[in-house]
């Protein structure tokens, strides 16, 4: 059972998995991959891996068998209140503004069928690819928290999620302190009892919220009334698939959203080659996609200008915007806005609104500048951001942020050798960012550069020395050291068995 696998086997089971399940295991993986079907196969009686893999390329799998294997390859990585200013967005701006939206309608429909209750008011989000639940449960609480008489209201939290064990515990709703690293403190002591061992369990009234169903992504047409969600949150998972699943995906999840309902996805999975149809709205330190009516966004929804709402810019409005650095604290974005409105009196009619102008802008800090380059990098105006990022790095030399940002905008253009020299700059300047490190290895892995992906590696490693496993790397988006550990070892085992078949790569 401890033999490995042959890079001929794994390719095989990797065709396997993306036919019928539709994720994607990329070669650095293959090591990750290799360890968790070995664990597999214990699972379904298989006393060697021969015989597994010769089953597993022949069975025909029935959904209970596909759900054992997914628990084994998919990773539930995850915690409360993930991504606090998604959480500060949808608190603040989103759910305010569909609780008026749906209150406005049902004044509408009471005044024509008088016997309407308000218990028809309803809500409906989707948490797509929940794992154990801590997503699910953040949303649930977010709602209990913004609508006063939320008993007036019909909820549905619908969680799903491939992995059956991940969901087991997830119903369970008992959690350790690690689900709760980088939450707020009020949110465990307000929503969970405690319990023996340093143990959690969320209380009746949140969990009852919500429902779990076992359901991967590529099932969505199993979904009834799939095409009335308000919201949808799908953080972290479209990463496993394959591109054509990505696609399809993305689509699906366009088709089931109501008009002006929001998708909701991880930072790192931002896009506007994903999610073409949709509109990126941004919000403080967050982007979230919005649909609207012919793939539109309305002009309708009042969000005041506090909010920061940015509405997408046309070519014709990017070429006319300055882009001179000291144009872009957040307080001054609204120069981005050609339709920024504010509501004005209870009739709620909207007007173009400036900045006051007795008001002093705050004095610009690298959030703000980086900011306002993400702003135009995901809505897809790469040139223009990569322009602005430079004139920023000229005014402010010493930010490492600001190069590693270039470097992703690089990349995202197809300059490879581009975005190295970026990373090695922000690097130079600050030699203890784990992340940069980590990522430049990633980059020279896909462009075939063994020796320096090895040495960048090795420098992760370094630096980690002395940390503790459930320690979350800053800028990472909550990965933890031992995932950071783990991806590098798969990839230093991948390229180990790579130049044993060939020695004479670089």
């Amino acid at each position: 059972m401890n033999r490995k696998l042959t890079d001929i086997e794994l390719y095989a089971v990797c065709e396997v998995i993306a036919s019928c399940m539709g994720l994607h295991f990329p070669v650095e993986r293959w090591a990750i991959l290799d360890r968790n079907l070995a664990s597999a196969a214990r699972e379904f009686g298989f006393q060697n891996m021969g015989g597994f893999i010769q089953w597993l390329l022949s069975a025909t799998l029935n959904k209970e068998q596909m759900e054992i294997l997914a628990a084994h390859l998919t990773i539930s990585e995850t915690y409360f209140w993930r991504e606090p200013q998604v959480f500060t967005a949808l608190t603040d701006f989103i759910l305010p503004e569909l609780i008026r939206s749906k209150g406005k309608e049902k004044v509408e429909e009471l005044a024509t069928k008088s016997r309407l209750s308000g218990r028809e008011r309803s809500i409906r989000i989707w948490s797509a690819g929940c794992s154990t639940g801590e997503e699910p449960y953040s949303i649930a609480i977010a709602l209990h928290k913004t609508i006063k008489k939320i008993e007036d209201w019909n909820i549905t939290i619908l969680a799903t999620d491939i992995n059956p064990k991940a969901l087991d515990k997830a119903e369970h709703g008992i959690y350790s302190t690690w689900s709760f690293r980088n939450s707020p403190s009020w949110l465990k002591s307000s929503y969970f009892h405690h319990k023996e061992d340093r143990q959690y369990e969320i209380i009746p009234e949140i969990k009852k919220m919500v429902t779990f169903t076992c359901l991967s992504l590529v099932e969505m047409s199993a979904l009834s009334n799939a095409s009335t969600m308000d919201i949808i949150f799908c953080r972290n998972v479209l990463m496993y698939f394959t591109n054509e699943w990505v696609n399809k995906i993305s689509q699906n999840l366009f088709n089931s959203l109501s008009e002006e309902g929001w998708l909701i996805v991880s930072s790192c999975e931002l896009s506007s080659n994903l999610f073409p149809q949709f509109t990126p709205v941004n919000f403080p330190g967050a982007v979230l996609y919005r649909k609207g009516k012919n793939g539109s966004v309305h002009s309708s929804p009042s969000i005041s200008y506090e909010t920061e709402r940015i509405q997408p810019l046309s070519a014709e409005a990017s070429a006319k915007v300055d882009l001179t650095p000291s144009t872009f604290t957040r307080h001054s974005l609204v120069a981005y806005a050609p339709k920024l409105q504010q509501r004005s009196g209870e009739g709620g009619s909207s007007t173009l609104h400036q900045p006051p102008t007795n008001v002093k802008p705050p004095e610009e800090s690298i959030t703000d500048k980086l900011f306002a380059i993400r702003l135009l990098a995901d809505q897809g105006f790469l040139s223009e951001s990569l322009s602005l990022c430079n004139k920023t790095i000229a005014s402010d030399k010493l930010a490492p942020g600001l190069y590693f940002m270039r470097a992703s905008i690089l990349q995202e253009m197809g300059k490879s050798s581009e975005a190295i020299a970026s990373l090695r700059q922000g690097i130079y300047i600050n030699p203890d960012n784990v992340m940069g490190h980590f990522i430049l290895g990633n980059l020279f892995i896909r462009m075939g550069n063994t020796k320096n992906s090895k040495r960048s590696f090795k420098n992760v490693l370094d630096l980690l020395n002395g940390s503790e496993d459930d320690d979350i790397l800053p800028d990472s988006e909550g990965l933890s050291v031992k995932y950071i550990r783990e991806i590098i070892h798969a990839n230093m085992q991948t390229q180990q068995r790579n130049e044993k078949r060939n020695p004479y790569q670089t």
